[in-house]
């Protein structure tokens, strides 16, 4: 029997940003896709729904649980289902995460196939695509709006995404990393695309920064208007951290052009026009996008996001 591969997201008010996302993970060839929502504003829930009905998405609405993220909390509660249980890889990113696999067909996969039989965690790393100047919010797929990102340098580490070989060893899933069963006795056996993993002893959680056969594009900010409804929503992990201007700073990066997502560009858009083709999709999308436009346009109104867009531009100017 053919691998299972399932993929695990948590969004809120991520409507707009959906269908693109999901096309995307589609064409990678993911089997099942879980999205776990919460205290959704605009049409994510709903969208979440819509696509389960059509059989290509399974909705998970996260309950909260004491001394834990929502992130974390849903990713617990998430592996009661068949399709995280039964899973042979298991992968978990967020709604601005985008795997980009350079090795075989592009496949998630080809990107297994290329590890050692005995690999356990497949580790990602994070390419940061910033903004580049890029202000307004435009209904467009934000992997063709943003084709820059940070340069590969050799000694580089980033934090990395990771494809977990089923859960029979894991005692969490990880929003990084996953963490082993104690009874275990040892770490896994983690690997980069495409070789053994190495990295310095004082950094655990990082990887080195080698995108020779996938990455992870991560476009955290998106433009500066969707970065105000992204820091309003607030932060799904770390939720007493508050996105400000240090956040801008650490992912306003688009110091190369990099275009190995271009790879799927036909793909996606194919099924990103299957999507569009429901009309409730469609409807639910178009609904999300006005709300993301509203809202934007409610927060340049108030003053500690009028003082930010001030911050973000005399930053670029200096």
């Amino acid at each position: 029997m053919s691998p299972r591969y399932t993929v695990v997201t948590t969004m809120k008010n991520e409507g707009a940003f959906l269908l693109e996302w999901v096309a995307h993970h589609k064409v990678l060839g993911f089997d099942h896709i879980v999205i776990c929502t919460n205290d959704c504003d605009d049409p994510t829930k709903e969208m979440a729904l819509r696509l389960q009905a059509m059989g290509l998405a399974r909705h998970h609405a996260t309950k909260r649980w004491e001394r834990t993220s929502l992130q974390r909390a849903a990713l617990r509660q998430v592996t009661r289902y068949d399709e995280v249980a039964r899973a042979d890889w298991l992968y978990v990113c967020d709604a601005d995460e985008f795997l980009v696999v350079k090795c075989g067909d592009g496949s998630v996969r080809a990107l297994t196939d290329a590890a050692t039989p005995d690999a356990e965690v497949i580790s990602v790393p994070w390419r940061i695509f910033g903004p580049d100047g890029q202000e307004t919010f435009v209904d467009r797929p934000i992997t063709q709006q943003f084709t820059r990102a940070n340069a590969n340098q050799p000694a580089r580490i980033a934090y990395p995404k990771s494809l977990v070989r089923g859960l029979d060893n894991v005692q969490r899933i990880g929003i990084h990393a996953p963490l082993p069963k104690p009874e275990l006795g040892r770490g896994f056996h983690r690997e980069l695309p495409g070789g053994i993993l190495h990295v310095p002893q004082h950094h655990p959680m990082f990887v080195l920064a080698d995108y020779r056969f996938a990455q992870v594009n991560h476009y955290a900010l998106r433009t500066m208007d969707s970065f105000l409804v992204k820091r309003d929503r607030g932060r799904v992990n770390h939720s007493a951290q508050t996105m400000d201007l240090d956040y801008w700073q650490r992912f306003d990066i688009a110091e190369v052009p990099c275009p190995a997502i271009r790879r799927y560009d036909e793909a996606a858009a194919d099924w990103r026009a299957r999507l569009m083709a429901d009309q409730d999709l469609a409807s639910l999308h178009h609904r999300a996008v006005d709300w993301h436009r509203e809202r934007i346009a409610e927060l340049l109104t108030q003053g500690p996001y009028q003082d930010l867009v001030l911050a973000i531009r005399q930053g670029r100017a200096a």
